[in-house]
């Protein structure tokens, strides 16, 4: 009777934290009240000491530190207003071909997350920077609106990734491993997204128009780069760091908000509001992922200690060619979800529950590590719940409806599973990083 009800258990737990997010309990909550609620259930007392336990472990690894000061780096950025120094040399030497304003917000994008790791800043300044310029050029709006929002995603996937550090810290995975396999499949991306809009672009001359934003001479090019050399420093202070084994990436992250705020600072950006404001950023943020990351640490230890991560180990680990199927079905839930559920808290729900199952299969949990923040950020730009999507809203405002805004988002996400696809078939792209 007892296995019984350990079998049953995990499956109501899952159905009672689905119940309180359909009510629109936020999810932190819901995952607190349902571990409460089967904590005091099966154990009484006991149970709370397990509940303090999972907060306090979670709450005290290293790891974290990173995320507070990776927010900071982007909000002092977003703020400071690098993104539109970067967009000037490079409207300057890509301006002239068709398409480029778009292929320009891709790279941007890939900059942006190689500099900060967050999605809103990126869907933002992409937003208020480079799309006013397609709308004016009369530019397609499906691929204006379309390249904004695949590139804003680029940051969740590009080292240095929350998402990365949040899944490292849950699943126990090399976050300097992740972020390596991150900037090849953030890479593989962009490319793949330039290609599209120089394609669609040439076969649409009509929706695209060429335009030069500035007809520079060579030196003005070559001068114009000073804007870039900034940046590029930021990207190296952080990337450098971590792959050339100086700084693990809590101490990279630190070394990053430092260079942004000396570099915001010598370009006398560094106002006491734009201060300010970055710290009450930050503050937010990170608030809002830790008790995430709290909460979702304690609904990982009640649904183990169930027999929740058992029971799918043993049921992925029985199907008809385990080794292709687990992490393809893996793959199709995170994406699934991702439509309904924010991606930290897929990551809290799912990253102890499939890691497991990756591992038993033989399989890198870095490889995976990378695969699994790759398809999350689908979920920034799938409707309905796509945060990306309302970032980019939140901009434009009544300039562009809500349903062009899903429609112009469909061939990215195509595209983002394609990547995955690659990846996944070829696990050697994203594991040189040893």
């Amino acid at each position: 009777m007892f296995k019984a009800m350990v079998s049953v258990t995990p499956i109501t737990m899952f159905l009672v934290l689905l119940a309180l997010i359909l009510l629109k309990v936020p999810v932190s909550f819901s995952l607190l009240i349902t571990s409460a609620i089967f904590a005091l259930t099966l154990w009484g007392e006991r149970g709370l000491y397990t509940l303090y336990h999972s907060f306090y472990t979670m709450m005290n690894n290293w790891v974290l530190v990173a995320l507070p000061l990776f927010v900071f780096m982007s909000a002092v950025l977003e703020k400071s207003g690098v993104v539109e120094e970067m967009f000037q040399p490079l409207s300057k030497i890509l301006g002239k071909y068709r398409g480029s304003l778009a292929i320009i917000a891709v790279i941007l994008g890939f900059a942006i997350g190689a500099m900060s790791g967050v999605v809103a800043a990126a869907t933002a300044a992409l937003a208020l920077v480079v799309y006013p310029l397609m709308a004016r050029a009369r530019y397609d709006k499906k691929l204006s609106v379309g390249s904004v929002l695949a590139a804003g995603t680029l940051p969740q996937i590009v080292p240095p990734s929350t998402n990365a550090i949040m899944y490292g810290a849950v699943a126990g995975v090399s976050v300097g491993g992740i972020f390596a396999g991150g900037l090849v499949l953030g890479a593989i991306m962009a490319v793949l997204f330039s290609i599209y809009i120089a394609i669609w672009s040439w076969l649409n001359k009509d929706k695209v128009p060429v335009i030069s934003i500035s007809e520079a001479s060579l030196g003005e090019k070559i001068l114009s780069l000073r804007y870039l050399v900034g940046p590029l420093l930021i990207i190296l202070s952080v990337l450098g760091s971590i792959f050339t084994g100086i700084a693990t990436p809590t101490e990279a992250s630190g070394v990053g908000a430092l260079a942004s705020l000396i570099y915001v600072a010598a370009r006398r950006r560094l106002s006491r509001k734009n201060l300010v404001d970055s710290l009450v950023t930050t503050i937010k943020v990170t608030s809002m992922a830790c008790w995430l990351m709290a909460a979702g640490g304690a609904f990982s230890s009640i649904f183990s200690a169930v027999g929740g991560r058992v029971m799918v180990l043993n049921a992925m680990l029985n199907l008809p060619r385990a080794e292709l199927l687990a992490p393809t079905i893996s793959v199709l839930l995170i994406f699934v979800l991702g439509m309904f559920i924010d991606p930290v808290s897929i990551i809290m729900i799912l990253g102890p529950i499939l890691d497991p199952v990756i591992r038993s299969l033989g399989y890198n949990p870095v490889w995976w590590g990378v695969i699994f923040c790759g398809t999350l950020i689908t979920s920034y730009v799938t409707p309905p719940v796509g945060m990306g999507l309302y970032y980019f809203k939140g901009v434009v405002g009544e300039e562009v409806p809500m349903a062009e805004i899903f429609k112009s988002v469909f061939p990215y996400v195509g595209l983002m599973l394609i990547s995955i696809a690659i990846v996944f078939l070829k696990p050697d792209l994203v594991l040189w990083f040893r």
